[in-house]
């Protein structure tokens, strides 16, 4: 070590969001260094936006592939998912209760395969005994899971598709412990949907400390 690296002072409160993210190496992921430029610039400036007064400044915000790949004329990934950094994907809960599980999971599937782990899925049901009644499941690796079963009202739309959420992320984390995997899913509130994210274990302590310093909330 130098004399100047002795001396050196750790200015890490002064990075910015992006940066303090690729220092526990989040962006490893990426191997368009163009585009992972972009995207730390998006994740920055939107973190700095205070122009709308609804939701105001102060959010970690996941740029999706195809935005970043048509703002910036970049080649999008051809591989189904608007997942840009192979770590965090979006869903809406509304959408989940809607008929799009599948579809989600095509999207978990591009994540969990960047980061070496399998996840197939198949014969999904959805059975709607009644208007008020339904019972929906997928087979996910083999394993049969219960999506979600019981009575669906206008009163309790809200807590169906939190559910659905739980269920879904619940899904994904039993998937990688059946493999031995290290690694975990998170929900990372925004303000109108929400990011699931897939992290290392060795990552996600530090991820969690930046997502602090945010107006996001974790649910894990």
């Amino acid at each position: 070590m130098g004399l100047f690296d002795f001396f050196k002072k750790d200015h890490s409160e002064e990075l910015n969001l992006s940066e303090k993210l690729e220092k526990i190496g989040y962006f490893d992921l990426i191997k368009d260094i163009e585009k992972k430029k972009y995207i730390k610039e998006k994740i920055d400036f939107d973190f700095e936006d205070d122009s709308n007064q609804y939701i105001g400044k102060g959010w970690l915000t996941f740029p999706n592939d195809y935005y970043i790949s048509s703002v910036y004329n970049l080649t999008e990934y051809k591989n189904g998912s608007p997942t840009s950094d192979f770590r965090a994907f979006e869903v809406w809960a509304s959408s989940l209760v809607r008929g799009e599980f599948l579809d989600y999971l095509k999207s978990a599937k591009v994540v969990f395969e960047r980061n070496n782990i399998r996840l197939e899925y198949k014969d999904e049901t959805f059975d709607e005994n009644t208007k008020e009644r339904i019972h929906h499941k997928v087979t996910v690796n083999e394993k049969e899971y219960i999506i979600f079963s019981g009575q669906v009202s206008r009163d309790n739309i809200g807590l169906i598709m939190k559910k659905y959420l739980d269920s879904f992320r619940n899904i994904l984390n039993d998937v990688i412990k059946r493999q031995s995997k290290d690694s975990k899913v998170i929900l990372v509130t925004q303000p109108e949907c929400v990011m699931f994210v897939l992290l290392k274990q060795n990552i996600l302590e530090d991820f969690k400390k930046i997502v602090k310093q945010t107006k996001n909330k974790i649910e894990e």
